[in-house]
């Protein structure tokens, strides 16, 4: 049985434009060629299901370099990483990032990776896992974000109140919106109508018309701080996470933005997505504490209807092109959890080199040969014999 999963979560926050470094290596987006199934779309972007395939990528950011895992997800191992420290573009003193936060095109040919030491966004061609253009801020990205057409890269600078808007062809900064409050999570509706900016100083989330580049509502949300954000595959719905009250808000996706429930889904609510099966929609919750899990909902009664326990909290949470499966990165564990969506259960443990923090699943980011130019071999092994213990 299909799944589609809808599955998103970001952190951002940006004023004044500031002076950026750019330099960018483009090639227009051609259609999509991959198998899909007409009749199920996948969130956030509407699009179709993709069987999960070795054309598919999981990328998974190392906190503490600069590097980035690649995973084969059909195979169920690590290939090796993204060392952007390796990059014609980067610095000298480009040597401890701090990768945080990463986001992909809808076409699954771009992905964006921050790098808070650096105050930096870079772009990178999923076709040859090399970079293409870097944009470098005065203060620390701490998450970024791609319009549903792949024109514009919503980047968060938390200290300074905004979010700047970036055009990927050059890397270069074109506009900034104010986000009073300090924008967090964000996220994007899948007809690139709003976004939705969660706020780390204040109890609410802000609406913004992505096109006027304007604050439209705000939503109240049970207490400021950390959190995540995604829509619902129908598009309909918004759920948005806050760490520190152990809440998660459920609010309609269109004017005027009224909140349907706010739920008690446990200790350090973090990472939210979505699954649908046939006509029903779940979503997923993952929490920490004594007892880190995945909580799954139904989208309709808001029901609780499983309880997925793992080894460790969930720094993010992914799904599969088609919605067969939800990986999710094990903070401090050096692994990565496979979770069937039709069955509530870890079904895949994928062992890598380093600790495991923001994760993204890319289907069809290989679209001729095995996909491991210009890779950096892990040397995983001694990492990997940890893992196992």
């Amino acid at each position: 049985m299909k799944a589609t999963i809808v599955l998103v979560a970001a952190m951002l926050a940006s004023v004044a434009p500031v002076p950026v470094i750019a330099q960018a290596y483009w090639a227009a987006p051609a259609a999509d060629d991959f198998p899909y199934d007409i009749k199920a779309v996948q969130a956030p972007w509407s699009k179709a299901d993709i069987d999960l395939s070795h054309h598919d990528r999981i990328y998974v950011s190392d906190p503490t370099s600069t590097k980035i895992v690649v995973i084969d997800p059909a195979a169920g191992n690590e290939l090796g990483r993204i060392d952007l420290a390796k990059s014609a573009i980067a610095e000298p003193s480009f040597s401890s990032p701090r990768v945080q936060h990463l986001a992909a095109t809808r076409d699954g040919r771009t992905l964006a990776v921050s790098a808070s030491a650096q105050h930096s966004v870079t772009l990178v061609d999923l076709a040859t896992n090399t970079e293409r253009g870097r944009t470098v801020f005065q203060t620390s990205p701490t998450a970024v974000a791609f319009t549903p057409n792949g024109h514009e890269l919503w980047v968060s600078l938390g200290d300074e109140h905004a979010i700047a808007v970036v055009d990927p062809k050059t890397a270069r900064e074109i506009t900034r919106v104010p986000a009073s409050g300090g924008a967090g999570a964000t996220i994007l509706s899948p007809n690139g109508r709003y976004a939705f900016v969660s706020l780390t100083e204040r109890p609410s989330i802000l609406v913004v018309d992505v096109e006027d580049r304007r604050v439209v509502g705000h939503v109240a949300s049970n207490g400021a701080g950390a959190g995540a954000i995604a829509v619902s595959p129908d598009g309909k719905q918004i759920w948005a996470t806050r760490r520190e009250s152990g809440t998660t808000t459920v609010f309609a996706a269109k004017p005027p933005f009224a909140v349907h429930e706010v739920i008690n889904t446990g200790p350090a609510t973090g990472a939210v997505n979505f699954a649908q099966r046939a006509d029903d929609s779940f979503a997923y919750v993952s929490v920490g504490g004594d007892q880190p899990a995945i909580k799954v909902y139904r989208t309709d009664s808001l029901e609780a209807v499983a309880t997925v326990p793992l080894q460790a909290a969930p720094s993010a949470v992914w799904p599969s092109g088609d919605g067969t499966r939800i990986y999710a990165s094990l903070a401090g564990t050096n692994k990565v959890a496979g979770i069937d969506t039709l069955t509530y259960t870890t079904v895949s443990t994928i062992p890598i080199s380093t600790d495991a923090q923001s994760l993204i699943y890319v289907p069809g980011a290989v679209r001729s040969g095995k996909g491991l130019a210009n890779l950096v071999p892990s040397g995983r092994d001694a990492a990997l014999a940890l893992a196992a213990r």
